[in-house]
């Protein structure tokens, strides 16, 4: 069987999973000639259970939010070609200048050609984006979920908010606790709730604003789960008691 399907009813909302055969065993050897190195444990189990994960909710059965899938491993790794990481900005300029940088994975997705390297900070976040690996693509906006299998802080990984091609916000988020949460909301916006205050600012959202709305429909068949994220984000909006 090439698929298994997971139908979840709660409340009025039902909730449908597709979970493609594991491709794991196939494709370990390549994930280690891109990586250097095997999968965390908990990616690498959810891998082992299934090739990605599509998700579909509906009421009444109309689609309630925007179908979404976690990639499978070979989109994950963009058919596993290497990503090349830049030392100096020259080393950019370069292969802008030959035209290298237009094969390389995810341009114009996660990064664009029109990247603006002008400081170390911009290199650095470029190098971020271009050797991040896709986990979800956000249909009808230039939004994607990463994850980067080389977080500078010395995690295993680290996921992350990718938008308009230059742009890459950390989510406070265990891979494992990230496939929980799009279990039940699939693409509809949770995700800003672990994005932290500084990335609610370069937005220039009000994320408390945008869960009400954006979970509205939800809010009957999830009252806890939409309760967690709202007060997730009131408390790092909340000031301080000494302040």
């Amino acid at each position: 069987m090439d698929e298994t399907i997971e139908i979840e009813a709660v409340g009025d909302v039902t909730i449908t999973l597709r979970r493609p055969k594991s491709r794991l065993a196939e494709l370990a050897s390549r994930i280690r000639e891109v990586l250097g190195k095997d999968l965390p444990d908990d990616v690498a189990a959810f891998y082992e259970r299934s090739d990605g994960l599509a998700f579909r909710a509906t009421r009444g059965g109309v689609l309630l939010g925007e179908e979404a899938s976690i990639c499978g491993l070979e989109a994950a790794f963009a058919g596993f070609r290497p990503h090349r990481q830049y030392r100096s900005r020259r080393d950019y300029e370069n292969d802008v200048e030959m035209g290298d940088l237009y094969d390389q994975p995810f341009c114009e997705e996660l990064w664009s050609d029109g990247f603006d390297v002008e400081s170390r900070r911009d290199l650095d976040r470029l190098n971020a984006l271009k050797r991040s690996k896709l986990l979800v693509s956000v249909p009808g906006a230039s939004t994607w979920l990463t994850i980067d299998y080389f977080d500078p802080k010395g995690a295993p990984y680290r996921i992350g908010l990718a938008q308009d091609g230059c742009e890459l916000y950390p989510l406070d988020l265990s891979f494992s606790d990230f496939v929980a949460w799009f279990r039940r909301f699939g693409v509809t916006p949770w995700y800003l709730a672990f994005a932290g205050k500084k990335a609610e600012k370069a937005m220039n959202i009000d994320v408390s604003a945008e869960l009400r709305t954006s979970l509205a429909d939800h809010a009957a068949a999830f009252p806890a789960e939409v309760a967690a994220l709202r007060k997730r984000v009131e408390r790092r909006t909340r000031p301080s008691e000494s302040g």
